[in-house]
């Protein structure tokens, strides 16, 4: 292994990665994959910043690593025998040095694809000509190759032929530059070759991704051939640029390749995903080696219920942490603006993706059953398609009752429920759909500003509540505490107060409030 490639990899391996991230290049595979029963929608996992939580665990050097942890962290499974098999192949990652060390040189010579090529090609399909193949061939290598005997064996002068030879195939080379897709290709070859380096690793930890890899290389050994001579054509670049045109090699090369990735497209991205899962597996080994056994293993439990104890945020620095209990009742947090109440939330919907992708918690501890996770945080109105924001929250929230219609139970935290609306209604709308979700296959979690809830849902749903204290001296002072009864308190005058708001203002709206 070379020692600048594995000195660097020890160091990095110790700190979060600094590295630019393309999430829209990073998410294509996700995009193009089929979805799940379970997948987190694009609406929950924005409602979670799960693209800076992405960031926080992402250690990968190759575009498959980043691909599949992407796609891990969409997808977070209901079955705890396969959550344990990736839990000890990543505790073998953190205690296996030689091992992760060498899997980690291959990614990192691996390394990116630019511009996602090779998924673009995948996505768009080559074109497929078998007319053209032969054709190319045949003015490309056999009439080239008469004329350069011809010239031995009979007269010099017919290798003149070969220049006006030359003059077509540039014509024909310039004319299918926008066809061949070789960028694409050459990391498919890298990917291949990669793919055989891992397959020869002699360990029993990862055995079945070494055996499966190997038998999708028997299947695509054809394409393992064609997508050599392609690779060496762009790998000389310009010095073997000539030879290149003369005997039109890219493009017999491209069309002997193309025909032969449709037909295989599955196994082909089957190996993409496959080779990157356990690039993900090893970035989440240096994730949980920096955290210094902060985290606890997730225990699962038939009964629908959540419960965490001193659970913390990924995101937040020195955060506070807290704990819940909820088992028979939902849960309404009330409390002042920005007292924690959607932290709190973003918080659990976060553990239980990382309990069911990666069976670890940042917690000191964690029992709930499998739950499907579909939140309503930040619904976004839409100007472009004139939806106003109260549309944005009702459609955002059907999705938990089209939810709770499967197997597993539903996960639901709701922010500020019906904020865009007017009070009166916001309080009708919001009880009676509060008491359906606590009597079906969920576990519902709201915040509000409205006490009023307190009386009407008092049967159905616990309290909690965060709160603060303002003053002119100290300014703002928060403890991020959950606390157990109903907030009694209100800050917004008070903040606006703070931040210097004009003063008759302020009089008036206290005026007002009384």
């Amino acid at each position: 292994m070379n020692k600048r490639i594995l000195g660097l990899i020890r160091r990095e391996y110790e700190r979060e990665m600094d590295k630019s991230r393309d999430i829209k290049g990073i998410r294509k595979f996700f995009d193009m994959s089929e979805k799940g029963e379970y997948t987190l929608d694009d609406q929950t996992w924005e409602d979670l910043n799960m693209d800076s939580v992405y960031k926080k665990l992402d250690r990968n050097y190759s575009s498959l690593g980043e691909a599949a942890l992407y796609s891990m962290l969409r997808n977070p499974l209901m079955d705890e025998e396969k959550l344990k098999y990736r839990s000890r192949l990543i505790d073998l990652f953190k205690n296996d040095k030689k091992l992760r060390e060498r899997l980690l040189c291959i990614y990192y010579n691996l390394g990116k694809n630019i511009k996602n090529s090779f998924l673009y090609m995948m996505e768009n399909e080559l074109e497929v000509n078998r007319l053209k193949y032969y054709l190319y061939t045949f003015i490309g290598k056999v009439i080239p190759s008469i004329i350069i005997l011809l010239s031995i064996f009979v007269d010099k002068k017919i290798i003149l032929g070969l220049l006006a030879l030359s003059g077509l195939n540039m014509i024909i080379s310039n004319h299918e530059q926008s066809n061949i897709k070789s960028n694409g290709i050459c990391y498919l070859r890298n990917i291949i070759i990669a793919a055989k380096k891992i397959a020869s690793i002699k360990n029993e930890g990862v055995s079945s991704y070494t055996d499966k890899i190997s038998s999708i290389l028997k299947k695509i050994r054809d394409i393992d051939r064609s997508t050599r001579l392609i690779v060496i054509t762009n790998v000389w670049g310009g010095l073997f640029e000539i030879i290149a045109f003369i005997f039109l090699l890219e493009e017999s090369a491209y069309y002997a390749v193309s025909s032969k990735l449709k037909d295989k497209k599955q196994y082909v991205m089957e190996l993409y995903y496959i080779v990157g899962e356990l690039e993900a597996l090893i970035s989440i080994a240096g994730y949980q080696h920096n955290l210094k056994n902060k985290y606890i293993r997730p225990k699962f439990k038939n009964k629908t219920s959540l419960s965490i104890k001193e659970g913390i945020h990924p995101l937040i620095e020195n955060a506070v942490p807290n704990s819940i209990t909820i088992n028979n009742k939902g849960i309404v947090l009330t409390g002042t603006n920005m007292s924690g109440k959607s932290t709190f939330l973003k918080m659990l919907g976060v553990n239980i993706v990382l309990a069911q992708t990666f069976y670890f918690v940042l917690a000191k501890d964690y029992e709930a059953s499998f739950l499907n996770i579909v939140t309503s945080i930040s619904p976004n109105d839409d100007l472009v398609k004139g939806k106003s924001y109260y549309m944005a929250e009702a459609e955002s929230i059907l999705r938990i009752f089209d939810a709770i219609k499967k197997d597993i139970p539903v996960f639901c935290s709701i922010d500020e429920i019906f904020r865009g609306t007017n009070p009166v209604e916001r309080i009708a709308l919001s009880a009676e759909i509060l008491k359906y979700l606590n009597n079906e296959n969920s576990i519902p979690i709201v915040t509000t500003h409205d006490r009023e809830l307190a009386d009407i849902l008092k049967d159905d749903y616990e309290f909690y509540y965060f709160s603060e204290d303002v003053d002119n001296d100290k300014g703002l002072s928060f403890d991020y505490k959950l606390k157990k009864g109903i907030s009694q308190t209100r800050n917004a005058i008070r903040l606006l107060e703070y931040i210097n708001y004009p003063k008759t203002i302020i009089e008036n709206a206290y005026k007002r409030t009384e």
